[in-house]
């Protein structure tokens, strides 16, 4: 008995092609009627990026389709932008795209030529050009000059921002800049609220950041402890952790050139 399964198919492939068809008309003509298009862009986490700017680097207006905005694409171009650390887009039906910004903070100023200053965040991005007046933050020298807005320092300065963000988190001290001496050693100066002093600090090697920076928070705290009972320790002008669980305190007379 011959078999009718191919006429059968036969039968039902216009039928297909019929409903592929009336789908993409659907589609086109939703597109078309605008009613699925963008009716406002809602940012949050906008500081120091502004409305203006960030419109401009997501590219997605009033009026586009909503069903085509890429929002992929979309995040990536906000995260171009110096200060933006990460960058959410999504659709909220039936028309709205809203932006979520995470910011960086920055944490040190960086050497761009002499006497040019820029803003570095941890990772090392340059957040600004050159500034006009540059903000009480620790100073970077003894680097590579910084690149444009954008860009990233080189990585002799990893172990700087390290200590930085190491030491921001110790009370009682204010970092006032971070350096490589000829020996090629890291150095910082810091401010010692409760003395009222400045301590330079001798970190030795990249090795044992933490370590070290430990160690200066501890050191200092008991300083500040005895400059609280009276007890005399203005001579005191440098602290060596090259080894961290070692720590040397000089005076002036012994400090290393």
């Amino acid at each position: 008995m011959p078999s009718d399964a191919p006429q059968a198919r036969t039968r039902r492939w216009p039928w297909a092609l019929g409903g592929v068809i009336g789908v993409i008309s659907l589609a086109v003509g939703v597109l078309a009627s605008g009613a699925v298009d963008v009716d406002r862009i809602e940012f949050t986490g906008l500081h120091r990026v502004s409305f203006d700017e960030a419109i401009e680097a997501v590219s997605i207006r009033a009026g586009d389709a909503m069903l085509l905005i890429n929002t992929s694409e979309a995040a990536e171009s906000l995260q171009e932008l110096p200060w933006i650390d990460n960058a959410q887009v999504r659709r909220r039906w039936p028309g709205t795209v809203e932006v979520e910004i995470t910011e960086r903070r920055a944490i040190a100023l960086a050497l761009q030529a002499p006497q040019t200053w820029v803003l570095v965040d941890t990772e090392g991005r340059v957040l600004t050009g050159a500034l006009a007046d540059p903000p009480k933050l620790p100073r970077l020298s003894g680097i590579h000059a910084a690149p444009a807005a954008g860009g990233f320092l080189s990585d002799d300065a990893d172990a700087m921002l390290e200590v930085v963000e190491a030491l921001s988190a110790a009370h009682g001290l204010v970092i006032e800049s971070v350096w490589r001496d000829q020996r090629g050693d890291l150095r910082a100066r810091l401010r010692m609220l409760a003395q009222r002093a400045y301590l330079g600090v001798v970190l030795g090697d990249n090795s044992r950041i933490a370590a070290k920076s430990a160690a200066v928070a501890t050191v200092v705290g008991k300083l500040s402890e005895t400059a609280q009972t009276g007890t005399d320790d203005a001579d005191i002008s440098e602290l060596d952790v090259s080894v961290p669980r070692l720590p040397v305190l000089r005076t002036g007379s012994e400090a290393r050139p």
